[in-house]
């Protein structure tokens, strides 16, 4: 099955979109190329409204990367 997200609702791509970050900077982390300090800051220079959604969604993608 599959699914054409050019059809969905501007908001939903950006969510897809938020969340694609939050799984590349935990990526990042676990290569090496990048420091918790760093994610955060820019995750911090981002609109308050997106903050909450991609702190968690990168501790989310962060957890099952360094599980495994």
């Amino acid at each position: 099955m599959s699914f054409n997200l050019c059809k969905l609702p501007r908001h939903e791509k950006y969510q897809i979109q938020l969340d694609y970050e939050s799984s590349f900077w935990a990526y990042q982390i676990k290569r090496g190329k990048r420091s918790r300090e760093t994610v955060y800051d820019t995750i911090n220079s981002r609109p308050v409204s997106e903050q909450a959604v991609l702190k968690q969604r990168f501790e989310y993608y962060l957890s099952i990367m360094l599980a495994g």
